[in-house]
């Protein structure tokens, strides 16, 4: 008799892994899901938050995970995990769902990081990805080592700087697919920047996840 096959779900993973993947996302994310590393540990993070013209000064997820010390406790222990050694292909996880967000309250720390990224996508070739990240040197030096981009998974520089228009990104990094900056409301009104992000929710939106003709994702200053 066939041997029946081994299906790793989210939650199997969490055991064999100990990865916390996060299912109940609240706001414009309600619906998604997304595996996510902690701002508070990541020295990139900690060194924009200090900058008032970052978009880090501002940062939403350091809010949530003072109100929700469970969810920081896992997002610094996913850090670890993910940081420190590639995970083996199979003990990551089957996901069942349309988009799947990676770093929704983080970013990327170094090239292991983006290696288990990578193989998390290559496991669910059905599933659109994205990742948000300001670390884009990071993802060049992974790819420059031999490793390839997932065809399912979506690139969204995030501008570090609050109002920047930069347009040279995809002259500079060709991997990165979307651009996403936040502005000000003064800026917003004074050069008639159109927000197209924020009043719908991801899981209805979808334009970070899919291939198609918007490069620029500008959303509002919260």
């Amino acid at each position: 008799m066939k041997e029946r096959e081994v299906v790793v779900t989210i939650k199997d993973a969490e055991k064999i892994t100990g990865l916390h993947f996060t299912l109940n996302h609240q706001g414009k994310m309600k619906g998604m899901q997304s595996l996510s590393t902690s701002c508070t540990c990541n020295s990139f993070c900690k060194h924009r938050s200090k900058n008032e013209n970052m978009v880090c000064s501002h940062c939403y997820a350091q809010r949530q995970m003072k109100i929700y010390k469970n969810l920081e406790k896992c997002l610094i222990k996913n850090t670890k995990i993910l940081t420190e050694q590639v995970i083996p292909i199979e003990n990551l996880p089957i996901i069942n769902a349309l988009y799947f967000r990676l770093e929704a309250f983080g970013d990327l720390n170094n090239t292991i990081q983006v290696i288990n990224y990578f193989n998390l996508c290559k496991k669910n070739p059905d599933v659109r990805f994205a990742i948000w990240t300001k670390n884009l040197w990071i993802i060049e030096s992974v790819l420059r080592s031999g490793h390839k981009k997932p065809r399912n998974l979506q690139i969204v520089y995030s501008m570090p700087i609050l109002n920047d228009k930069n347009d040279k990104i995809f002259e500079w990094y060709s991997f990165v697919d979307k651009v996403f900056t936040v502005f000000d409301k003064n800026f917003i009104k004074e050069n008639n920047i159109e927000i197209n992000c924020g009043a719908k929710s991801c899981l209805s939106c979808g334009k970070c996840y899919k291939k198609n003709k918007v490069k620029y994702i500008n959303e509002r200053l919260k």
